[in-house]
């Protein structure tokens, strides 16, 4: 692990969540907002906006079960079960609302914990992330990953230097790229020992119904509060067509169009930070 990665682990802590322990970052103080990665990232994909937003207000960033260091759980690893989780782990730390924070596959997690519990969200704000599962392309190697027996075997693929391919190829900008160090830092967290493995029935359990559509949908209609939608300007996993549909679903008018490309928070931490400030200030109580 590089330096950055052990000064993440060690100002992290752990919230128990039905007996599964899921590491947090927790700094500053006021109201929660709530950060939530998806496929390919942990709560370390957020180090860079985490100081910036922790100067204001309380940040909270889990490592969803199984992946970066927290424990994995016995059951499937749906975005219904997921769901059911943050839920549970919103609950272990506020009784208030919070602003939360979405990436990728964070979307249809959290879309269908608003589903039944839109009373928790004050705010939303969507990076990179899709609605439409019914119909969405996944991106490789998630389109790969997905599938039972060749996702499996690909999964023993996935190196330092596999990942950083990925990346540098697919999530990050020409202008940032990963070196040695940070490709590391994130085999170690999403590949390393059993988070490997978790990782890949992760990609593979993502529910696809009509079913699950219709209550993601219903989940970003319920809720009531401040939304907005960030994308890269770069970013060819996220179709105009998706940003649209979503824009739809949240009743918006525009998509903010940052520098980058899929991870916005690698990309663009101090642009991305700003926007998540300025629509948590809008709705925020701290000066009313």
């Amino acid at each position: 692990m590089s330096d950055a990665l052990n000064f993440h682990q060690r100002n992290g802590k752990y919230i128990n969540v039905g007996g599964t322990n899921i590491f947090t970052i927790d700094q500053g103080e006021g109201e929660v907002i709530l950060l939530l990665h998806g496929f390919f990232g942990t709560s370390y994909s957020f180090r860079k906006i985490i100081p910036i937003l922790s100067k204001e207000y309380r940040v909270v960033a889990p490592d969803l079960p199984g992946l970066g260091f927290s424990e994995q759980i016995k059951e499937v690893y749906s975005h219904r079960v997921l769901a059911d989780i943050i839920y549970k782990f919103i609950e272990k730390i506020t009784d208030e609302k919070i602003h939360l924070v979405v990436h990728d596959y964070g979307g249809p997690i959290s879309f269908l914990m608003m589903n039944s519990h839109p009373e928790k969200v004050k705010t939303l704000t969507v990076i990179s992330s899709f609605l439409n599962l019914t119909k969405f392309r996944f991106y490789f190697p998630l389109n790969i990953l997905n599938k039972r027996f060749i996702g499996n075997l690909f999964g023993k693929l996935l190196s330092t230097k596999v990942l950083r391919f990925i990346f540098n190829s697919q999530f990050i900008s020409q202008g940032s790229p990963f070196d040695e160090s940070t490709s590391d830092d994130y085999a170690f967290l999403l590949v390393h020992g059993n988070n490997r493995s978790n990782f890949v029935k992760m990609c593979q359990c993502v529910d696809r119904t009509i079913h699950a559509q219709r209550d993601m949908e219903l989940g970003l209609k319920k809720m009531i509060g401040g939304r907005q939608i960030l994308v890269g300007k770069q970013n060819k996993i996220i179709s105009p067509m998706e940003v649209e549909y979503i824009k739809q679903t949240m009743r918006l008018s525009i998509a903010n169009y940052l520098s980058g490309k899929h991870f916005l928070m690698e990309d663009s931490a101090e642009e991305c930070a700003s926007k998540i400030e300025m629509l948590v200030n809008k709705f925020s109580s701290k000066d009313k």
